[in-house]
């Protein structure tokens, strides 16, 4: 057989650094409404990308902290699916010498079903931020750890995770579902730590950017919208990187062509079960 699924098959079975790229497709498996399609969110409250903006929090604070309770709430009634596990799995076994997960999602699945290596490149819904008293460019501790970085330190990873999660912010986890009071918070400078629509990522790339800068030899792309151009930004860094890199595209509803992927148009849990159970 030569079939799409075959082909990803066989680039899975010989990579042994491998960047998962996931979008809110791999979600829906999950109950979990997508933004951008057929019944998403978006087609639902076309003005959601005007008020999920740092002018929106600013001018409509209790929408936007309203609009964040009620997804928090749908979360905490989801459960991972049977793809999420399927990561876990790959991680906690150590299928693949390298391995990390660079999100779209704010949901925090991944970590629910057990992956440890996540990057939340839009933020987290379960994260509150403010900002912080020292910027990292002015901040001597950064500094300290920047030499350290550069030097390779075990810590490496610990660093670059923690600076893409802070974002130049202050954070912490709040689980309350739903919140007592909106907005749950009485200082105007906190704030979901999510990525509104009007902001740039920042440190939030700096993990997975990393990870790109040593070659991996594939990426895996499940349930990403073409609508963000976040994607083809990384896919190009990668293939930049490692001009081997094989692409590998898992989206059951396709909206964009990947050039040069291996597409396979299925559910996220039905190919990568049958993907797992292939695997040397």
């Amino acid at each position: 057989m030569n079939t799409p699924l075959d082909a990803a098959i066989r680039v899975l079975a010989d990579a042994e650094a491998l960047l998962v790229i996931t979008g809110a497709g791999i979600s829906a498996e999950s109950g979990l409404p997508t933004f951008r399609g057929a019944n998403g969110i978006f087609n639902q409250s076309p003005d959601l990308p005007v008020l999920l903006s740092a002018e929106g929090l600013a001018r409509h604070r209790n929408e936007v902290w309203d609009f964040i309770n009620r997804f928090r709430m749908q979360v905490a009634a989801a459960r991972p699916n049977e793809a999420h596990r399927v990561l876990a799995r790959w991680e906690q076994e150590r299928r693949f010498e390298r391995f990390l997960i660079a999100t779209q999602n704010i949901d925090g699945l991944h970590q629910a079903a057990g992956n440890e290596r996540v990057s939340e490149l839009h933020g987290s819904a379960w994260q509150i931020a403010c900002p912080r008293e020292q910027d990292y460019a002015t901040d001597e501790g950064f500094a300290r750890e920047f030499q350290s970085i550069m030097a390779k330190t075990p810590d490496r990873e610990v660093v670059l995770r923690r600076w893409s999660e802070a974002n130049g912010r202050e954070i912490w986890e709040d689980r309350e579902v739903p919140f007592r009071s909106i907005p749950p918070y009485r200082d105007p400078d906190y704030r979901p730590n999510v990525l509104f629509f009007d902001e740039e990522y920042g440190h939030r790339l700096l993990w997975v950017r990393d990870f790109i800068s040593q070659q991996p030899d594939a990426v895996l792309v499940i349930g990403c919208s073409g609508a963000l151009n976040i994607l083809p930004r990384l896919l190009g860094d990668c293939r930049r990187a490692n001009p081997r890199c094989q692409i590998i595209s898992l989206n059951a509803d396709l909206d964009m062509e990947i050039p040069d992927a291996i597409h396979v148009s299925q559910p996220a849990t039905r190919a990568l079960c049958q993907i797992e159970k292939a695997l040397p």
